[in-house]
């Protein structure tokens, strides 16, 4: 599978950074697969647990991922990431980076002994937790993400990176499987600059401190369903990255529409900062036409009319708090001719 990526990292400190996504303040438990597309083993017992993973944990705080490390879904990320892991051979199922020593004939041992685990944590708070808002924008067929990472305790030492990983589900040829089967989140690429090595912070962290870190990821073709987006905190031993807590998030429209009349436009936040919309070449402007930005409460932080607005692409550069704001397309005599809604970060 070969990708087009656009990756934009950023890293800030902050003591009171307010966004829109939440973080949720819980201990996740990631369970990864290292399997290969040519692998029978991986399409007999290795898909049969995998299902039983899926299934046993759809309603706990568990995060399933399938990394190609050799076959025909692989890619540089899944490369670097199956590296950081020990184990030969294929498949092999790791809970929180682990490897549980899954093998034909103890599936059921292996499922029982994960389920006390996933139900010890869920009792655990850790140090650091995540929060992702993460967006599709079909225009520019690229995923935004947006994350926080907030420490809830207060940790008197320690070394702390973070990982941003786009998930994908694709239907694909397995060896020992007929037809084109469904992948459940496949790792496809990253969206900050490193795999592992995005370095948040050394020593001791006082409780509350937040880390804003965002990244763009483009070439996304699918649907937005078939997309999530995961982030890892990592912390560090010997030069390998251990598991210490992370979040899923599924990928949301970067508009969502309430419409009056005729959607004439469209409407997202660049890798810039700026809000870019787009108006339908067919849409009839007269003088009396506005493009308003406004927030929920009715205040208006940008206005466009008359001549200074034209068909094609429009860029606002404006200030204003993040969070949920709304663009409004205005023709003559004041009549809404489309309204849409949009988070800006």
């Amino acid at each position: 599978m070969k990708h087009l990526f656009i990756i934009i990292g950023i890293v800030l400190l902050s003591q009171s950074y307010s966004v829109a996504q939440e973080v949720s303040e819980k201990n996740w438990t990631l369970i990864h697969e290292r399997f290969a597309t040519w692998c029978p083993y991986c399409g007999t017992w290795g898909w049969d647990f995998k299902n039983q993973v899926l299934n046993e944990f759809k309603d706990d705080n568990v995060i399933f991922m399938a990394l190609d490390y050799s076959g025909e879904l692989t890619n540089s990320v899944a490369k670097e990431f199956d590296a950081n892991f020990t184990g030969a051979g294929q498949p092999i199922f790791y809970v929180d980076g682990v490897n549980i020593n899954v093998s034909s004939s103890n599936g059921t041992t292996k499922l029982i002994e994960t389920r006390s685990e996933v139900d010890f944590k869920k009792n655990v708070l850790p140090y650091a937790c995540v929060g992702i808002d993460a967006r599709l924008d079909e225009t520019s067929q690229s995923v935004t993400a947006n994350a926080i990472v907030k420490f809830v305790q207060e940790v008197e030492g320690g070394d702390y990176y973070f990982g941003m990983y786009l998930l994908e589900d694709v239907n694909h040829s397995q060896a020992s499987q007929q037809g084109t089967p469904l992948h459940k989140n496949v790792l496809v690429n990253n969206f900050l600059p490193n795999v592992f090595n995005n370095h948040l912070i050394y020593g001791k962290v006082d409780q509350g401190t937040e880390f804003k870190l965002s990244g763009t990821v483009g070439n996304v073709k699918a649907a937005k369903d078939k997309y999530h987006v995961l982030g890892v905190i990592w912390t560090k031993n010997n030069n390998k990255f251990l598991f210490h807590n992370a979040f899923i998030s599924e990928v949301k429209s970067t508009t969502a529409t309430s419409d009056v009349n005729n959607v004439n436009f469209t409407a997202y936040q660049a890798e810039s900062g700026k809000i870019i919309v787009s108006l339908d070449k067919n849409f009839q402007l007269n003088p009396s036409s506005e493009l308003i930005l406004s927030d929920l409460s009715g205040k208006v932080i940008y206005q466009l009319s008359g001549s200074n607005l034209t068909t094609g692409k429009v860029q606002i550069d404006t200030r204003y708090t993040p969070g949920l704001h709304i663009v409004t397309l205005k023709n003559g005599s004041n009549q809404t001719t489309s309204s849409k809604k949009i988070m800006l970060f």
